[in-house]
Parts: structure tokens; sequence; C-alpha cells
């Protein structure tokens, strides 16, 4: 009785596992994430560094940064004892420029820049780059 079970099970199994799964064990082309990494520092006026600061990175729908941008992303990061921050931003299955904003919180003050985000179906490049850099008064 069991080996009747295993002989039904095994196959149903089979086919789940090669229907998820392409020729190298990849996810579907149709479950990447396009990615960019926003980093940079937070210093006084004085140049001294600003730490333990909360920092918003956020991320437009469009770009270029030209004022009339929708903001559809938030990640909230803290910058460490030398004033650094740096924020791994995903944003779906949609690869591209984007304009992205960095603001500290407790001041208000902010920058923003594009980015370029990476990703897709045999894409092997890294995640794009942007430094903000923040002087707070």
């Amino acid at each position: 009785m069991p080996s009747i079970h295993l002989r039904r099970v095994l196959p149903a199994l089979s086919l789940l596992l090669v229907g998820c799964m392409e020729d190298q064990g990849e996810r579907p082309c149709d479950l990447w994430t396009a990615s960019a990494v926003v980093s940079g520092t937070i210093t006084n006026s004085s140049g001294a560094p600003v730490p333990s600061a909360a920092v918003d990175v956020e991320v437009a729908s469009t770009h270029p940064c030209d004022g009339s941008e929708t903001w559809t992303r938030t990640d909230r990061v803290t910058t460490d004892a030398s004033g650094s921050y740096s924020a791994r931003l995903e944003i779906g299955n949609s690869r591209g420029n984007r304009c992205v904003r960095v603001t500290e919180v407790a001041s208000g003050v902010s920058a923003s820049g594009e980015a370029e985000f990476v990703g897709g179906c045999g894409v092997v490049r890294p995640p794009g780059q942007l430094s903000l850099q923040l002087v707070i008064p």
C-alpha cells in the first residue's frame, strides 16, 4: 500500500519542482528585483560626523529629479559612529533610473540624485550606486 502512494506522490512533486525552477535552478524570470545602493555621510557645519542620525531614503516612481516626483518607497536607516549610512533599495521588477532623496529626519536637510536600479533575468551586474552627502547647519 505505501508504494502505491509513493508512485503517485513522487511524480507530482517532480512536476512542482520543475515548474518552479529554470534549467540552472534559478528563480523564474518574472520574480527578479531591481536594486540600488544609496550611501553617504552626514556631518555638521564644522565637518564633524553626526552619529546615530535617522535618515529617510526615498525612491520616486520616475526620473529625472525635477521637483515633480511622487515618492513611492521609503526606508529609514541610521548613521554609524562615523556619520555614514547605507541603504540597499529594491523596487520590484522595474529597472532603470529613478530619483532618490535622502533626508536627515531631525533637521529636514535633504539631497537628491538619480540612481540606476539594476536587475533582471540573467543580469549579473552589481546594483547601481549613488552617494549623497548631507551637511547639517
